[in-house]
């Protein structure tokens, strides 16, 4: 799957940034249900846990996420891992994401993910419009119920 051009970031509140030896993480609110991350620079063994507990921070205020890793010169496989445990507290919490892939992660994706289980988009804005149309989790059906 070739990664299409990157799309512009949306109007958003800027919500911080976090910067390791490697790696820039910064997040920006697109929406009151929709945070993106992006994640420019390296992930690696150094940094991938600080790149997971930097979405976990936000995950409790959102029913939804975009990964941004388009950005990435380098991406190793505690980077997948990363990937996994995000996707697995994501599911738990019932917050739908998805993954902006660049060329360094689906190198890792290819060998890591071969059955595609990550949802993927090409860019930014073919990670909300995926998002906008779902699927949406049980849990979140129920949050709503409440």
């Amino acid at each position: 799957m070739s990664v299409a051009t990157r799309a512009a970031l949306l109007p958003g509140t800027d919500l911080g940034r976090d910067s390791t030896e490697r790696g820039q993480f910064r997040a920006r609110e697109l929406s009151a249900t929709t945070v993106l991350i992006t994640a420019v620079g390296e992930i690696d063994a150094a940094n991938s846990g600080e790149l997971l507990r930097f979405v976990e921070k936000l995950l409790a205020d959102y029913d939804q996420l975009v990964l941004d890793l388009s950005q990435l010169g380098f991406f190793a496989t505690d980077g997948y891992s990363a990937l996994h445990s995000i996707d697995t507290r994501c599911k738990r919490r019932g917050i739908d994401w998805v993954v902006v892939p660049g060329a360094e992660v689906m190198r890792v994706l290819r060998v890591c993910d071969p059955e595609g289980l990550l949802n993927t988009a090409g860019n930014i804005v073919s990670a909300v419009a995926a998002l906008a149309r779902g699927p949406h989790t049980h849990l979140q059906l129920a949050r709503a119920v409440k």
